[in-house]
């Protein structure tokens, strides 16, 4: 059998088959049942990241850890980039960094610009360092809170008229110490979540 995603059929095998249905066969095309078949699973990911982005604009700034508060999407962005691959990371970087970030007062296209670098180097990372089970995305996490962080705060200084003072080291540090910690107990949940829809979802894109 053919996989039914892919739009490409191995040389010679039949283009269209036929299906019973009522007193008359009917006859479908293999590309069409795929592209439409296909159609609702590709729509899951970026669907459930503006859900994220909604999530994280609404709660995140209410969770207050030490002084500081956790980024919902940045874990969301580093787990599925680890578990899914890179396109559907960048994907989940534009789309939920772009819903945050109009519901919230940063800098319009900071958010999202910020968890691009973060999935790219999330991805380049797993390529080189391999993709370990469990530590692999909490140290993702960690780096990537302070890339984005040290992202946002440097697009602060540029569109904004505030001096620039000493960089909060402690409140960085710490950030990143609770993203990772979230990322933690996320993981298991989002293995679940990924062993069941990741490998459909990273093909439909």
């Amino acid at each position: 059998m053919p996989d039914g995603r892919a739009g490409t059929l191995p040389p010679g095998y039949p283009q269209t088959f036929h299906v019973e249905s009522g007193p008359g066969a009917h006859v479908y095309s293999i590309r069409s049942l795929a592209i439409h078949g296909g159609a609702v699973i590709s729509y899951i990911g970026p669907l459930l990241a503006v859900v994220v982005g909604i999530v994280h604009a609404a709660i995140a700034p209410v969770i207050v850890i030490g002084d500081v508060k956790p980024n919902l999407v940045l874990v969301a962005v580093v787990l599925v980039t680890c578990l899914g691959g890179f396109r559907p990371g960048i994907t989940w970087a534009f789309v939920a960094g772009l819903t945050a970030n109009l519901l919230v007062s940063d800098p319009l296209g900071s958010i999202p610009l910020a968890l691009l670098v973060v999935a790219a180097l999330t991805a380049g990372g797993a390529r080189v360092l391999g993709q370990a089970v469990w530590v692999y995305p909490v140290v993702a996490a960690a780096i990537g809170s302070l890339v984005a962080d040290l992202i946002g705060l440097g697009l602060g200084q540029l569109v904004g008229e505030a001096a620039i003072g000493p960089l909060p080291t402690e409140l960085l540090l710490g950030a990143a110490v609770l993203n990772a910690v979230v990322t933690v107990l996320a993981l298991g949940p989002a293995r679940v979540i990924a062993t069941r829809y990741v490998a459909d979802e990273a093909a439909a894109w």
